[in-house]
């Protein structure tokens, strides 16, 4: 297939329209690209093209934008923006453009409060496929990123993102009981009709009182003291 050279970058390299089918997946790509990623890749290659181009070395083996090439290929392109450097794959430059590109990202620092109020906006018009997010992923990074003063728990996060199908979660009632020592725990936990074998002498552990017909279940959650 013919390349045409579309382009130069910020450093003066030619961008070609590559042939996909030429392209060649790096062996030593240790990063994989599951369905959602490229799902979201996808939808924002169709609704915005290509943010920069793949690179790739002399022989067509892609170093940088395995995800692009996999997602353009699920739209059914034939080609994509390219650099092509004149280098081998196995040179320690393609190696260090290959190990960059799956790296980089992660020496970034997020301010998640202002991300979630990014994506609540984007939310507000549109969807949130093409962000990397979607509606249930956005109410947790509210709730991580907001005290318990502003978002009290994920009813009020899934309500603060707009989720009009969410199913509020009701938060069981809980109980700490203590004990003097480990013969009142067993003599409780057989008045629960908990077995006090499934627990070691020193174990921490949380258990569902047993009348499960009342509207609000309790928890009771046992908890070793100094004396026993």
């Amino acid at each position: 297939m013919e390349r045409t050279t579309t382009s130069m970058d910020a450093v003066g390299l030619q961008i070609q329209q590559y042939p996909i089918e030429e392209l060649i997946s790096h062996p030593r790509n240790y990063r994989r690209h599951p369905e959602d990623q490229i799902d979201h890749l996808a939808k924002s290659i169709s609704e915005h093209g290509f943010y920069r181009p793949v690179v790739i070395a002399n022989d067509s083996t892609i170093l940088a934008g395995h995800g692009i090439v996999s997602a353009a290929k699920r739209l059914g392109m034939t080609t994509v923006p390219a650099v092509v450097l004149d280098v081998g794959p196995d040179d320690a430059k393609a190696l260090k453009i290959l190990t960059g590109d799956n790296e980089l990202g992660r020496l970034a620092e997020i301010d998640d409060r202002a991300l979630s109020e990014i994506l609540r906006e984007i939310k507000s018009v549109d969807e949130l496929l093409g962000t990397g997010f979607d509606a249930s992923m956005l109410a947790n990074l509210v709730m991580v990123s907001r005290p318990q003063s502003e978002i009290n728990d994920i009813n009020e996060a899934a309500d603060w993102v707009g989720m009009p199908d969410y199913e509020p979660v009701t938060q069981p009632l809980k109980l700490i009981v203590s004990f003097d020592s480990a013969e009142d725990r067993r003599v409780f936990m057989q008045l629960v009709d908990f077995d006090p074998s499934k627990m070691k002498e020193k174990e921490t552990m949380s258990v569902w009182w047993p009348q499960r017909e009342r509207e609000d279940p309790s928890s009771l959650r046992f908890e070793e003291t100094d004396n026993g």
